[in-house]
C-alpha cells in the first residue's frame, strides 16, 4: 500500500473510531480496541514506509566531491607559502 492510501484509510480508521466512542461510549469496548490496534498497524506501516523514502532521498543523493584546480597542492604547502608570503610582505 503506498503511503497516500496508508493516510486515506488512517482517517477512516480515525473518523470510525469517533463515531464508535460517540456511539458504545466506552473506550475499552473490543470494537474499539479492534480498531484502535489496526489503526496503531497502519500507523508503524507509515512510519517504515516515511524512514524508507527518506533514507532511500539520503543515499542517492551523496555530495560529489571534485578539486577545483587541477593542479592543486596539499593543504601544508599552501600554509607554507602563504607564511612566507606574509614575512616578505609586511
Amino acid at each position: 500500500m503506498d503511503t497516500n492510501q496508508l493516510i486515506h484509510r488512517l482517517k477512516l480508521l480515525q473518523n470510525r473510531l469517533s463515531d464508535m466512542a460517540k456511539e458504545l461510549g466506552n473506550l475499552t469496548d473490543p470494537e474499539i480496541v479492534a480498531v484502535s490496534e489496526e489503526a496503531d498497524r497502519l500507523i508503524v506501516q507509515l512510519l517504515k514506509e516515511q524512514m524508507y523514502e527518506h533514507d532511500k532521498r539520503k543515499t542517492s543523493k551523496k555530495p560529489k566531491t571534485a578539486a577545483l584546480f587541477t593542479d592543486s597542492q596539499p593543504t601544508e604547502e599552501i600554509r607554507q607559502e602563504r607564511s612566507t608570503l606574509l614575512l616578505e610582505h609586511p
